[in-house]
């Protein structure tokens, strides 16, 4: 390429190619190009949303790490329930806190990339939560763009939205908002920061995971941190590129302590069953789980609140 081109996330022409890896899904080689003003990290070329298909949610896609219609079937018998709980947990507390949405007895939720609808299902099930001010029923809405989204509408009765349909909702229409995993699969995030910083209500909770470019794995293992897979993984972070998007976006940066989340990456990373079981009793170790947070920086992404 004969010139880098201009940050995706903050605009700045003040960027450089860091490196290129060529992958079997493509042809051509994928660039990623680092932004020395807000340390956004992105691909190029682009992989069109044709990619998030039937084999992607089957775990014989790109990712084969993960199976998400069988997590969607029968999250309780997997691990990502760990994270499920612990999502809703950080919710829960959230608002129970003095400066949440007080507004409505229901709390309404909208899960941001749903893919094939685990999160949604669960929420579905879970109905309410425990608040000081009593129980308040759950609502859930999710938005995705990939295969699943007509079948979540027409099989299961979940209400999903396009992008474009959300936009046309009115200002402050969510308590709290998950986008779990998902605006590393987006190639320009500002847009979508500010839309769902819209679609917040004031004192509404932001719940926002993404690999950290930042922390000690992923500056020592450098593009082959596992976290890069450019197909999909065409927009990377690091909490200063967070912070920034968010204050872009009228948004306040909130730091959570997660740890089903971090039980969830640690067994979705076991492999073979030996491994699987040597890492759920390592898990019960004094210390364990936090030494894996530092050493990927899970915790330190923040979350945001719309003030």
């Amino acid at each position: 390429m004969s010139s880098a081109p201009s940050c995706r996330a903050c605009g700045s022409k003040n960027t450089r190619a860091r490196g290129s890896q060529r992958r079997p899904s493509s042809p051509l080689p994928f660039i990623y190009h680092a932004c020395d003003d807000c340390q956004f990290l992105f691909v190029e070329p682009v992989t069109p949303d044709s990619v998030y298909d039937d084999a992607y949610y089957d775990g014989r896609g790109v990712d084969p790490m993960v199976n998400y219609r069988a997590e969607y079937e029968n999250y309780r018998g997997t691990d990502r329930l760990s994270e499920f709980e612990d999502l809703l947990g950080l919710a829960t507390r959230h608002l129970s806190r003095g400066e949440a949405p007080r507004g409505g007895s229901d709390v309404h939720w909208l899960d941001f990339g749903c893919g094939a609808g685990g999160l949604l299902k669960f929420l579905r099930d879970s109905a309410a939560v425990e608040t000081p001010l009593g129980q308040r029923q759950l609502k859930v809405m999710g938005s995705d763009v990939g295969s699943y989204s007509q079948r979540l509408r027409t099989e299961a009765g979940f209400d999903v939205r396009s992008p474009e349909e959300l936009a046309l909702l009115p200002d402050g229409s969510f308590d709290i908002i998950s986008a779990i995993e998902v605006i590393e699969h987006i190639a320009e995030p500002g847009p979508v920061m500010r839309l769902l910083a819209r679609l917040l209500k004031p004192g509404g909770l932001l719940l926002l995971t993404t690999g950290n470019l930042a922390s000690p794995m992923a500056r020592w293992r450098g593009l082959k941190f596992g976290y890069c897979m450019p197909e999909i993984h065409i927009s990377l972070f690091c909490p200063a590129t967070l912070c920034r998007l968010y204050g872009d976006a009228g948004l306040i940066p909130e730091w959570v302590r997660y740890r089903g989340v971090i039980t969830f990456k640690v067994l979705k990373s076991a492999g073979s069953p030996r491994r699987r079981w040597l890492l759920r009793h390592a898990l019960r170790l004094p210390g364990f789980r936090s030494f894996v947070d530092l050493l990927y920086g899970t915790s330190a992404m923040p979350c945001a609140r719309r003030p």
